[in-house]
């Protein structure tokens, strides 16, 4: 009899670009022999960009916290599914049925969409679940027994060209994905000031957003800071252009601390991009001499690094090649596999 795995499908419905959106499509990609996925939806099926041929279960909800502990359970029980499996940072507290947790959420800071009650107990409910972690990656401060996979990028995120790339975006730019943090887009705005003189006007800064609400966020920010004419906010598109945006740029800045999965500098590395970011224990494991490490809190550092990976195509090559080279060690295979033991384990 098949495992039947209820997916947290939240993300698809409300943030379709966010990393937890894409840590989901990454697992429901790599279903393992004998699970039977579900989706449980927030919001109507025909308004969320679901992946093709995936069952559903709808459950009307705008409430995060209350979708976490009281929907989510329900429909575990009333769909006789083996597990939970949720790519936020929050599970059920009292909930009966088994959570596992693929972390693509950063830390919980304004809760989450969550009321503070309904944040703790999120929090509270980690303990009771199953933590999936990537091996590259050092142990989190997590509650919950830590279980380790192989470390996995979506399919859709390869090296190589578009032969068309999405409409509306420049021929050359440096590329920011998903970043939703004031204090680090106001970060990177004084960071790229240093570099927008040299290489602005041929190069300019993309950020993209994850969803409207993020997309209008941007906006209103670019307007606060002043950004200019070389920073711009990318066309939201749909979830299929997301990977050719990325392997049309000529740069990728990780402007945020990595996510354990999903998230810009897992998919960067998949598509062979040259990668800027802030040194940190955590970036440096995911990227090792992909990325182009730069101290923290050293904008300028940081402006002239962006300068340097534009400009000097000798480096920006070096590069794309070790990126290239890491994300070929990983093995889509071994995470199905592993993954499908972790389910069976739950079952068991």
């Amino acid at each position: 009899m098949p495992t039947r795995i209820l997916y947290d499908a939240w993300p698809l419905a409300y943030a379709p670009l966010s990393p937890a959106a894409w840590q989901l499509r990454t697992l429901l990609a790599a279903a393992p022999d004998g699970v039977e996925p579900l989706l449980a939806l927030p919001t109507d099926p025909q308004a969320a960009p679901l992946p093709d041929g995936q069952p559903g279960v709808y459950w009307h909800s705008h409430d995060r916290g209350a979708w976490e502990q009281r929907i989510l359970p329900r429909l575990a029980a009333e769909n006789d599914v083996v597990a939970i499996h949720t790519c936020g940072l929050g599970a059920s507290l009292l909930g009966k049925a088994a959570t596992l947790v693929s972390p693509a959420e950063p830390p919980i800071k304004s809760g989450g969409g969550r009321k503070p009650l309904q944040a703790a107990l999120g929090r509270g409910g980690l303990a009771r679940a199953a933590i999936l972690w990537p091996e590259d990656m050092p142990a989190p401060r997590l509650p919950g027994a830590l279980h380790q996979l192989p470390p996995a990028a979506h399919p859709s995120f390869r090296p190589g060209r578009p032969a068309a790339p999405p409409a509306g975006l420049p021929e050359e730019y440096v590329l920011v994905l998903g970043l939703d943090d004031e204090a680090a887009l106001a970060a990177l705005l004084e960071s790229w000031s240093w570099a927008s003189a040299s290489i602005g006007e041929y190069y300019p800064l993309l950020i993209a957003p994850t969803d409207g609400e993020h997309a209008n966020w941007l906006a209103a920010q670019l307007e606060q800071h002043h950004a200019g004419d070389t920073v711009r906010a990318a066309p939201l598109l749909e979830p299929q252009d997301q990977a050719a945006m990325l392997q049309s740029s000529t740069a990728v800045v990780c402007a945020a601390p990595p996510l354990a999965w999903g998230d810009p500098y897992r998919a960067a590395l998949a598509c062979a991009k040259a990668i800027v970011a802030q040194h940190s224990a955590e970036a440096e494991s995911i990227l090792g001499p992909a990325g182009y490490l730069v101290p923290a809190g050293d904008p300028r550092a940081f402006g002239a690094a962006i300068i340097t990976v534009v400009v000097d195509e000798k480096a920006r090559e070096g590069l794309e090649g070790a990126a290239e080279k890491r994300a070929a060690g990983w093995d889509a295979n071994e995470f199905r596999v592993k993954l499908g033991e972790m389910y069976r384990q739950i079952g068991d």
